[in-house]
């Protein structure tokens, strides 16, 4: 069965790593201007990709009945269910850190006329580091976490879970609207 929460998810992941390499060509050219507004962009979008993942995927999970997590098939553990969920939200933390970080150093870069190369760079540099841990977050999630609902819940609750997920999705700030 295709498991709508997890494809959605999966789109999103997508774009937000369409949106990572709009963003380093900007900083590469550089263009500064466009550039952070595209790290404003992508900081708002991987916020909300997070709270609802942190609100309505992980809860579901770590609150499935025990006995569901059989071990057996696509199914882990319930401990293993339970480490790598709090692998996951260990990345999240890492990750809004390190874009506040970022977006931090982006303001103090924009508020003059021009910016060394190296603070640039140095910008590039982080969001590589958010890209390549990103990558490996993202395999964990799209093989294990998103495929989990399909298996341990029955449709109407992975319908449900889906439209909690997409409301969160769409809940931008109101700054991209």
């Amino acid at each position: 069965m295709k498991n709508p929460a997890g494809s959605l998810l999966e789109d999103d992941h997508a774009s937000l790593g369409q949106l990572l390499t709009e963003l380093d060509a900007e900083l590469a050219k550089p263009n500064i201007a466009r550039g952070f507004e595209l790290l404003d962009l992508f900081w708002a979008r991987l916020a909300v990709h997070i709270r609802a993942e942190n609100l309505h995927l992980f809860p579901a999970l770590a609150n499935a009945s025990r006995s569901l997590f059989t071990g057996k098939g696509s199914l882990p553990t319930s401990e293993e269910a339970h480490n790598v969920l709090r692998r996951l939200r260990l990345d999240h933390d890492f990750f809004m850190n390190e874009l506040a970080l970022t977006i931090k150093a982006s303001r103090a870069i924009g508020g003059r006329e021009l910016a060394p190369c190296e603070e640039i760079e140095g910008l590039r540099q982080r969001m590589t580091n958010v890209r390549g841990r990103l990558e490996t977050h993202n395999y964990l999630e799209e093989e294990l976490a998103y495929v989990w609902p399909s298996l341990l819940f029955d449709v109407q609750t992975v319908a449900a879970l889906s439209d909690r997920l997409r409301h969160e999705l769409e809940n931008l700030p109101t700054r991209f609207s």
